[in-house]
């Protein structure tokens, strides 16, 4: 079984090198390929990417595409050129700490033909975190946990596990949503097979989208963009700003 690493980039070059590298040493083993999806950097982010590239050749794609786009399209263009069975989508400035059991634990239940997607807990780094992160992410995570056993299906988008042959057959990310594109997706997804939560792993990104909102004016707009998906089945926002 073959895994596909899936990441939008957007003027990424501050974080994109060590994503990369975290996961040279495992690509042999776990028949692991990187895609980066890039849309059109201006900063030194296809730089990076090129220099990794003339170390681990065709384990690292890189995808350019020019004019506006979102990130529902981004990782759409990423996932056109994977060939693993498993897509893992993430983000540009996400790390996994203990990387083997992470990976183990993911082929194990992809083994099951039934399961569809997974996720996994999202906390700050470490490093950065604080009292306010902290608490924020236990509510965010107790919440994507709940709705699980709701029958809901929430997942954010540092990290989405899905069967690519199922992530195909419904058409991937929906390029219309500018913000819950990652909820909309598991949400389709559940009605396919198992859907599985590893509350036992984690994934750790940046605080800097919150360090640039608040938590308060970010949950806001989350609840915002969610109320509109669900209601009016459209996005409110008609463009999400990245926090560089």
């Amino acid at each position: 079984m073959k895994l596909s690493i899936v990441i939008p980039t957007k003027n990424e070059g501050k974080y994109i090198g060590p994503t990369i590298a975290q996961f040279e040493p495992y690509l042999e083993k776990y028949k692991l390929e990187i895609i980066i999806s890039d849309a059109d950097s201006r900063d030194e982010t296809a730089a990076v990417v090129r220099e990794y590239q003339k170390r681990l050749g065709d384990r690292l794609k890189f995808v350019q595409s020019r004019g506006k786009q979102n990130i529902a399209i981004g990782r759409n263009l990423g996932a056109a050129q994977a060939t693993g069975d498993i897509l893992f989508h993430t983000d540009a400035d996400v790390r996994i700490p203990r990387m083997d059991r992470f990976f183990t634990r993911i082929f194990s239940q992809f083994e099951n033909p039934g399961t569809v997607a997974a996720t996994v807990p999202i906390w700050v780094y470490p490093e950065e975190s604080g009292l306010m992160d902290k608490l924020y992410h236990i509510l965010m995570n107790g919440v994507i946990r709940l709705s699980f056993t709701a029958g809901v299906y929430l997942a954010k988008g540092e990290c989405q596990l899905v069967r690519r042959s199922v992530f195909e057959r419904i058409g991937g990310y929906n390029e219309t949503i500018v913000a819950g594109e990652d909820c909309n997706l598991f949400y389709r997804l559940h009605k396919e097979g198992k859907v599985a939560y590893f509350y036992r792993l984690a994934v750790h990104h940046s605080p800097r989208r919150f360090r640039e909102y608040g938590y308060m004016r970010l949950s806001f707009i989350y609840l915002r963009e969610g109320l509109s998906l669900l209601f009016l089945r459209k996005s409110y926002m008609k463009e999400w700003t990245p926090v560089r």
